[in-house]
């Protein structure tokens, strides 16, 4: 058994882990205790928290410094407390985020490219449902399958219907063959898309049916070094409309994301077209105001969709952020 210690002051292993993607592959024994049921090191690394320190045990045979690679990206203490890069942003958005983060406070994202097979399903299930329940769906797809991609994709629906039968599920597996139309080895594809900068990434993803801008975003910020990524749903749209944040925006449209580029500078770098519409897109606005902090932005807002801001019967007279809201 290896045993690993880390710092993590300023840092909540609940709040970081809970509403992001890798936690699909986690159980959750304790509010401060995960287990790893699938992906690499399943059922053989357990990550708690202690106070200010992170705790990893792992049964596995491997070296200290790569558990310590996997544990830092799998907590989200890969990369600086995104508080520390604050000072940089315009008065408004810094002002909302630091209400969030008081709100929400040690929140960072965590990503898992050594587990982008199981990360990808998991995302493509998202679709219009509720993560608690696409948890419970990738549990027993672990189970089953064990993140074998080409084997959902060649399931039978009866098959799948073992594991629910929401559309979310059969609309994954139809994605899943329409990639195996193109490739012999979905996992092999799918590495080969994501080890691209992730702008071309997002342009692979978006080429096949089914994945729009929000399920291309999800992959890559749970999955590449690509904090300046925000998935943009209704849910985000309607705290940027509450707030009042910005005042007249569209949401990212396929048909558009797959032909241009969001920035000035990604069109210089790669020679992709700037987007027409790249001054009213929440996408683009968002990554270009916000940079590295965008996706702890959305982060931060999907948490306090969940508790307070929702779509529908949102608690406005409890909300901590009620002062800065104009509804």
């Amino acid at each position: 058994m290896i045993k690993l210690e880390l710092d993590a002051e300023d840092y909540s292993l609940q709040r970081s882990l809970e509403p992001s993607f890798i936690s699909s592959l986690y159980e959750r024994r304790h509010p401060t205790t995960w287990i790893k049921i699938a992906g690499k090191l399943g059922g053989r690394l357990k990550i708690e928290q202690h106070g200010s320190k992170i705790i990893a045990g792992c049964s596995a045979k491997l070296n200290e410094n790569e558990l310590r690679r996997i544990v830092l990206l799998e907590t989200g203490l890969w990369h600086e407390d995104p508080m520390e890069e604050l000072s940089k942003i315009s008065r408004g958005f810094r002002e909302i985020l630091e209400e969030l983060a008081i709100t929400y406070p040690g929140v960072r994202i965590p990503i898992a490219p050594h587990d982008s097979e199981y990360i990808f399903l998991a995302v493509l299930l998202s679709k219009r449902a509720d993560y608690d329940i696409v948890r419970r769906w990738c549990r027993k797809l672990w189970e089953i399958y064990n993140g074998d991609l080409t084997r959902i994709a060649e399931a039978s629906k009866k098959e799948l219907e073992r594991i629910t039968r929401s559309y979310q599920l059969f609309e994954a597996a139809e994605i899943l063959r329409g990639i195996l139309q193109r490739s012999s080895n979905i996992r092999r594809w799918l590495i080969d898309a994501l080890s691209r900068p992730p702008e071309i990434a997002r342009i692979t993803l978006l080429s096949i049916k089914g994945i729009g801008p929000k399920l291309a975003d999800s992959i890559i910020l749970s999955t590449c070094n690509a904090l300046h990524f925000a998935p943009c749903d209704i849910h985000l749209a309607k705290f940027i409309e509450r707030t009042g944040l910005i005042q007249e925006f569209h949401l990212p449209v396929k048909s558009l994301c797959i032909r241009y580029s969001c920035s000035e500078d990604v069109s210089r770098r790669y020679g992709i077209p700037l987007c027409p519409r790249s001054e009213t897109c929440l996408r683009a606005i968002i990554s270009s105001r916000l940079a590295r902090l965008a996706g702890w932005f959305q982060t931060l807002v999907y948490l306090h969709g969940r508790k307070f801001c929702k779509t529908l019967n949102p608690a406005c007279d409890i909300c901590p952020l009620r002062r800065s809201c104009r509804r």
